[in-house]
């Protein structure tokens, strides 16, 4: 992996020590926003960062950003998708609007949506 690129991700907090999907946003020269996600399991991803660098449209940037991570890990045929939250994180109210459930609530939240599946045809 480009050494520039891992930089760059760290920039936004973003850990890359495991094979992950990485989205960044970008409007004309400055990144806005970065999300990505790493297998959780043999069925589920985790979404496991997702960073806004922007005031304006920060709710609507954010669900974008998750609904794209969420179409690629249907495109990848994973199943579920998981995101761990502290009680406080803003991103909480953003994910239950896109029907994530909490699974459990320790010292995070964990949050879980099973994602539709349209069935296959043979």
């Amino acid at each position: 992996m480009d050494e520039r690129f891992i930089d760059f991700c760290r920039s936004f907090g973003c850990v890359l020590d495991e094979p992950q999907v990485v989205l960044l946003l970008v409007n004309y020269t400055s990144t806005v926003g970065c999300a990505s996600f790493k297998v959780y399991d043999a069925d589920s991803i985790e979404i496991n960062s997702l960073f806004i660098n922007s005031l304006k449209n920060r709710e609507e940037l954010s669900y974008k950003l998750i609904k794209q991570l969420e179409k690629i890990a249907i495109d990848l045929e994973f199943s579920a998708s998981y995101a761990s939250l502290d009680e406080e994180d803003l991103a909480l109210e953003i994910f239950k609007k896109l029907d994530y459930q909490i699974v459990s609530s320790d010292d995070e939240i964990l949050i879980k949506k099973e994602f539709r599946s349209l069935g296959k045809t043979s």
